[in-house]
């Protein structure tokens, strides 16, 4: 195939290629983001074997060649294949922690969970990869290596783009201030609540709808490529999840973040209930015109309550997680004997075990509600299907991150005897609160263990998250201004995504090597 003549006919040719499909089926969705799970517990165990022979350098390349370079190959050149990456991946993992295993010699070892304390990792991991896999699809889907299931529906069904802002506004759910606050009374009255909620708000949606205004003037300016159903003519995501913050600021100004869960279903409820008998959803769904500010942005305006009730709803399950480690040292473990070919086992049973199976029962739960009540999925109306199916891929998600990160800790108690932590001093470092220390009392602590807790590329991710989104929107625009996507070739295409990839991971990395956090 030959380049266009003109570029406009090019933009056009681009346009026409995102659009117009029908997704994939669910099951699909997940196996694609399986890789990434595989990848941390990959990277961490390889790195827990050269740990003596690696350089601070060479680890974060190690990092991003095992947990990053996967999820971009199964996203496209592998993407028939993700089964087999993954058992190749589990597989090399195993015998990493069987030569872990080899270092410990004397007696059976004793399975102590290792005691998690500050921020969870699992959910640092969570959602450092979900920044990652949606900035590798938001370049990768104007490639003709990236398959055309992945991209966005036009009206129903599931694909892997589709996850993207659902996923957003979930993971900055499970983190939220709401999710984090058990008291039970409020502080100060209405107006005062109110007043604190919407200048925090108004600080922090600021640069979301700057960021958003800044995009719909560049693309307008430069005439660039735009996917007109996906948000609207004028809509695009930073502005979704500013208004999303602006709404559930005011409503937990007037409700309890005890009802979390109550509200997120109740406004998913009504949100259902008002697309169906008022005609909204064949409104938004329909090809009519766009000759005013809310036709023309019909997708991103009706899509927020539904974003609001996901939004509740997330926050539900970030209590849930923060609720299984509120007193955790002062609440005793129990334990369980293991026979494994002639030797027993002492494995303790603690907070992140009991989490996970929560976890995968509420997943569990979801597939059931999803799938077998036939809801119809659209992220263009974020329906009650929609967002059901979200959760189910989150849960899904933190259910095996956090089985990961028990199997890391108990290998690195099993092989490591600083493990063994008295109850104070575990209490000593659950009250760290200063982020400067906390942040060299993590770095201590991984070097102190033989795995440590989180991948360093990804607590760089997290720490500038909309940083680093931002660097992948800006690179992406420069790719696709400066070559024609659509005619490069497949090995082409690959080496400019793993690069593209490392210069944003890498760019995030910086900043949080000498912790200049960006607050956009």
């Amino acid at each position: 195939m030959s380049p266009p003549m003109s570029k406009e006919r090019y933009r056009l040719e681009q346009e026409a290629f995102v659009s117009d499909h029908g997704g994939t089926a669910p099951q699909e969705v997940i196996f694609t983001l399986l890789p990434a799970v595989c990848g941390v517990l990959l990277a961490a165990t390889t790195l827990g074997v050269l740990k003596k022979y690696t350089r601070e350098k060479a680890r974060v390349v190690i990092e991003f060649t095992l947990a990053v370079v996967p999820s971009i190959l199964c996203c496209t050149a592998l993407s028939e294949h993700i089964g087999s990456v993954c058992v190749t991946m589990i597989s090399v993992s195993l015998l990493n922690i069987m030569l872990l295993l080899m270092r410990k010699e004397s007696n059976p070892p004793n399975l102590t969970v290792r005691p998690v304390s500050g921020r969870r990792p699992f959910i640092t991991n969570f959602r450092a990869l979900i920044n990652i896999i949606t900035a590798i699809c938001i370049l990768a889907v104007d490639f003709r290596i990236f398959p055309r299931k992945f991209a966005k529906t036009e009206v129903f069904g599931h694909s892997l783009m589709d996850t993207g802002v659902g996923l957003f506004v979930l993971a900055n759910a499970l983190v939220a201030p709401e999710a984090r606050d058990f008291s039970t009374s409020r502080q100060g009255g209405f107006r005062e609540t109110l007043t604190r909620n919407m200048k925090g708000c108004l600080r922090s949606c600021a640069p979301l709808l700057a960021l958003g205004l800044g995009r719909f003037a560049v693309v307008e300016y430069l005439g660039y490529q735009r996917h007109v159903t996906e948000y609207g003519v004028h809509w695009n995501f930073f502005m979704t999840l500013a208004v999303v913050k602006l709404f559930t600021s005011m409503i937990t100004s007037t409700v309890s973040s005890r009802y979390s869960l109550l509200s997120g279903i109740w406004i998913l409820w009504m949100h259902e209930y008002t697309m169906s008998t008022k005609g909204l959803k064949a409104w938004v769904l329909r090809d009519g015109p766009r000759d005013d500010f809310f036709s023309a942005n019909r997708e991103g305006l009706i899509s927020v309550p539904g974003y609001v009730g996901l939004y509740f709803v997330g926050v539900a399950i970030g209590r849930l997680i923060h609720s299984a480690y509120q007193n955790s040292h002062a609440r005793p473990s129990t334990k369980v004997s293991v026979k494994l070919h002639g030797f027993e086992f002492g494995v303790r049973c603690n907070e992140s075990m009991m989490l996970c199976i929560k976890l995968s029962l509420i997943a569990a739960q979801t597939c059931i509600a999803t799938f077998f009540c036939d809801f119809e999925v659209s992220r263009r109306l974020a329906n009650a299907g929609y967002c059901m199916w979200i959760v189910l891929l989150t849960t899904t998600l933190l259910s095996f991150l956090l089985l990961v990160e028990i199997v890391l800790d108990i290998i690195d108690c099993a092989i490591n005897e600083s493990c063994d932590e008295s109850k104070t001093e575990r209490m000593r470092k659950s009250l760290r609160l200063n982020l400067k220390k906390h942040v060299k009392s993590e770095r201590d602590e991984n070097e102190a263990c033989i795995i440590g807790r989180s991948l360093e590329i990804f607590d760089a991710v997290n720490y500038n998250g909309l940083f680093f989104f931002l660097v992948s929107n800006v690179t992406t625009g420069l790719v696709n201004m400066s070559m024609y996507t659509l005619y490069a070739k497949q090995s082409v295409a690959l080496l400019i995504l793993i690069i593209y990839m490392a210069v944003s991971v890498f760019s995030a990395l910086i900043l949080y090597k000498f912790k200049i956090p960006v607050k956009l």
